[in-house]
């Protein structure tokens, strides 16, 4: 996913990086050396905890999702797989996390919030 630096801060466990992304800007951590701000980088997104549909993943209006909230991850559900495997596509990317609880219907948008995420350099 292609995103913007918008603001780094040094955390306990390394950097923590604000990322403008196609579905909004969200702050994640950076293990290694961040980035600079400004800089534009190809990443991939970890969430790395099983989320709760309703809680940290809730659908939302399709014009919710175009007026992004600060600290949330809008995109749209594509898959979703008999084990919890969630498919969101965010612009031209995929964000691959697992959930439990029952889910909207696939093409609904889709809001990620109040969750750790973690930021790492995409190998094209």
């Amino acid at each position: 996913m292609q995103a913007q630096v918008v603001r780094l801060e040094q955390a306990e466990v390394g950097a923590r990086v604000a990322l403008k992304t196609p579905g909004g800007v969200v702050w994640v951590y950076w293990p290694g050396e961040p980035p600079t701000r400004g800089q534009f980088t190809d990443v991939e997104l970890a969430v790395t905890r099983v989320l709760t549909w309703g809680e940290e993943l809730e659908p939302v209006s399709a014009a919710e999702a175009r007026e992004p909230t600060l600290g949330c991850l809008d995109g749209t559900l594509e898959s979703v797989d008999a084990e919890g495997t969630v498919t969101l596509r965010v612009g031209p990317a995929r964000v691959i996390l697992s959930a439990r609880g029952t889910p909207p219907a696939l093409g609904s948008h889709v809001r990620l919030r109040n969750c750790e995420i973690t930021a790492y350099p995409a190998h094209l």
